[in-house]
């Protein structure tokens, strides 16, 4: 056995005693890195080789790939550093090794080019710390071993642990959890279980073991969601355990009259099976709507999600989603499971990906009440940003706690992109909101013109991109403006003007470096949309197709500055009255009441609208009392409906979302009867009469 083979062969088994994962680099070139870590074939069995073309033996994984291998695992993952790599691929994949595998890192011998950028060489520089074991060679090509570190940890006793626990489970807490979700089906309806944990702490076998015993007892129906049918497999490994059934990747599984089924959210919302239980996994992946359409058509469900995963997103899942909880199903319950089981305490990857991705970056914890008037808002810089570690963390907390979907590439953008500013919000020196901005258009007006045709479609710039070749305004190309790509403000001080603070201190930047526009891309929602308003700016498209992330259309928002950015905005305006009002039956026909109410008003503002004729009076009357159907008058009531939205005399607590559905968006009756409530048409359609009638005055203007 070679010297290296014996090293590595002392490195797993280092690693396998402590059942912590390890991590080693070799910095070489490539072909001798790609030589070099052959040895670990001999010692594992499951390896990934992440970047790069993988040699014989080892399982590529594309970045493409990387994220649906969640909730999987392996026994050794290579990451080759020689090429591009994705961070969310390294963040999603690194998450597979075991407890006792390790993850080897192949990069050059020094820094590249290319790394020569603020995140770039905060990333270098976390290669090189002394818990990832280095690797070189001399001149000769001979292997320059390092000292092991000493071993000061033992592996527990694992398989004896696993006995004290029923079906499996290797924790009490994992045992707990389990009882938790027995508790969803056996207990009182409508009492949802949201289970959150870090990688590696059994949140997926513990969901299997649950179901599988469910199932065990009487016949039942248990339905598993996830983004990814793949992300289940470890549910549904631990299920097939406990029924003593083999699983070869199937997508249910029978046992005893009861049946365990995958099905895509999309799938699952559309048929809305009759189940005793509902499963949705990695539930912080899928869009919010779609969650929140979830709880209200199923009586008995489980949200379980990783929080300081892959992407980051479970923080702001759990923050996000509680406000929904507390308002469908009160008495939602929450479990956290915070014991490691795939791997010991004070595992060094976990650490590591956790300092160097920032997944459990965290919002500052204020010290001292907030005197709005008192807080300062100015751009800052990399270096400002770099020179405090703790004034990066916050940041990046804000934004993760602000948003579903967070990611690592987003910590690179802020840091490395040239485009973009960041803005802050200080309080004692504490930071309290946050903006990041992106400098887009100028482009040369051939180019503007070419993207206006869709003809070209350069990279970036989605805001002059967008209103270029959605509405063929080739001016709005070529010139310059910036796009406002986030905004999060510490929850603390949510609702005190912090926010409206950022947008004025983008505002003067932006007027400062004479910009044409400034502009916003976001998720429609109710609760955003009157915030963006107030500070002026105003809805120029939203898109037909929902977001794939969000689940909501996506809504474009506008602020000119200067004069020539008028010229257009004014026909953009228009344009979009013009379609929107259009489309309200058929394209938005399901948008939310709230968000569509706020964009219908804008867009009344921009129509004309005849009067209402004096015998529409007589017959909104008739209609009111029992007589002339909602077939025979449902063009009097648009009318009537639009005068009163434009006139801002409208409230959905009153009951006019009903209207706005029925009579706006032509929603079906059975539509209207499953969302409100109502029994049937007639009772929906008794419901319009009253409302009419409790209306008077009819004319508005």
């Amino acid at each position: 056995m070679s010297d290296l083979s014996c090293f590595f062969s002392e490195y797993v088994t280092h690693a396998r005693l402590t059942r912590h994962r390890l991590m080693l680099r070799i910095e070489s070139d490539a072909e001798q890195a790609r030589e070099a870590v052959q040895p670990l074939l001999s010692l594992y069995t499951a390896c990934l080789w992440l970047g790069g073309d993988a040699p014989s033996g080892f399982q590529a994984v594309t970045t493409r790939q990387a994220l649906g291998w969640l909730g999987q695992d392996c026994e050794a993952l290579v990451v080759d550093l020689h090429d591009e790599f994705s961070l969310e691929a390294l963040a999603a994949v690194a998450g597979t090794v075991r407890g006792g595998g390790v993850l080897v890192f192949l990069l050059p011998e020094s820094c590249p080019p290319a790394w020569q950028t603020p995140f770039m060489q905060h990333f270098f520089t976390q290669l090189h710390l002394p818990e990832i074991v280095p690797l070189r060679f001399d001149a000769s090509g001979i292997a320059i071993l390092p000292v092991l570190p000493e071993r000061n940890q033992q592996c527990d006793d694992a398989e004896s642990a696993e006995l004290c626990f029923p079906d499996g489970c290797r924790s009490a807490e994992q045992f707990q959890a389990v009882e938790a979700i027995r508790r969803v089906v056996t207990g009182h309806r409508r009492r949802p279980l949201v289970l959150t944990a870090d990688r590696g702490r059994g949140k997926s076998s513990a969901l299997g073991i649950a179901a599988a015993g469910l199932m065990l007892e009487k016949p039942r129906q248990i339905v598993v969601t996830a983004p990814r049918q793949r992300q289940t497999q470890t549910l549904f490994q631990h299920a097939a355990c406990v029924l003593d059934r083999p699983y070869q990747g199937e997508t249910a599984l029978n046992a005893h009259g009861s049946q365990l089924q995958f099905m895509a959210p999309d799938h699952l919302l559309a048929e809305a099976p009759a189940v005793d239980l509902l499963i949705v996994d990695e539930a912080a992946a899928i869009p919010a709507p779609l969650l929140q359409r979830m709880l209200v058509k199923f009586s008995r469900v489980v949200f379980a999600s990783t929080v300081h995963g892959y992407e980051g997103t479970g923080r702001g899942f759990a923050i996000k989603f509680r406000a929904v909880l507390d308002k469908v199903t009160p008495q939602w319950r929450a479990m956290t499971l915070a014991q490691p089981i795939r791997w010991a305490d004070g595992d060094p990857l976990e650490a590591w990906l956790f300092d160097t991705l920032l997944l459990d970056a965290e919002p500052a914890l204020l010290s001292l009440p907030v005197d709005s008037s008192s807080v300062a808002y100015q751009q800052v810089d990399s270096a400002w940003l770099m020179s405090h570690p703790a004034r990066l963390k916050h940041l990046f907390g804000l934004l993760v706690h602000a948003h579903y979907q967070t990611s690592p590439s987003d910590l690179k953008q802020l840091l490395d992109d040239p485009l973009v500013s960041v803005f802050v919000a200080l309080s004692h020196d504490q930071i309290i909101g946050c903006a990041l901005v992106s400098k887009e258009g100028g482009f040369p007006a051939h180019l503007a013109e070419a993207i206006a045709h869709g003809q070209r479609r350069p990279k970036g710039h989605l805001l002059a991109q967008s209103v270029a070749a959605h509405l063929g305004i080739a001016e709005a190309a070529h010139q310059h403006c910036a796009r406002i790509l986030r905004i999060a403000v510490h929850d603390d001080v949510r609702r005190s003007g912090v926010g409206a603070g950022m947008l004025q201190c983008i505002l003067k930047w932006a007027q400062h470096h004479s910009l044409d526009y400034l502009g916003t891309s976001f998720a429609a929602s109710g609760e955003l949309l009157p915030f963006w308003e107030k500070a002026g700016y105003t809805p120029i498209r939203l898109g037909v197709m929902k977001d794939a992330a969000s689940g909501c259309h996506s809504l474009l928002m506008v602020l000119p500055l200067l004069a020539v950015a008028n010229r257009w905005f004014r026909e953009a305006q228009l344009s979009f009255a013009i379609n929107f009002m259009a489309q309200a039956c058929e394209q938005f026909q399901q948008l939310d009441v709230d968000v569509f109410l706020s964009l219908y008003r804008q867009a009344l503002t921009d129509v004309f609208l005849p009067q209402i004729p004096a015998s529409t009076e007589a017959q909104l009357q008739r209609f009111s009392h029992g007589g002339l159907g909602y077939d025979l008058i449902v063009g009097q009531l648009t009318l009537w409906l639009q005068h009163r939205i434009k006139a801002g005399q409208f409230s959905s607590d009153q009951g006019m979302d009903v209207l706005v559905a029925k009579v706006l968006q032509r929603r079906s009756w059975a539509d209207i009867s499953g969302q409100f409530g109502f029994t049937g048409r007639k009772k929906a359609e008794l419901f319009l009469r009253n409302f009419v009638a409790n209306s008077f005055p009819f004319l508005t203007d």
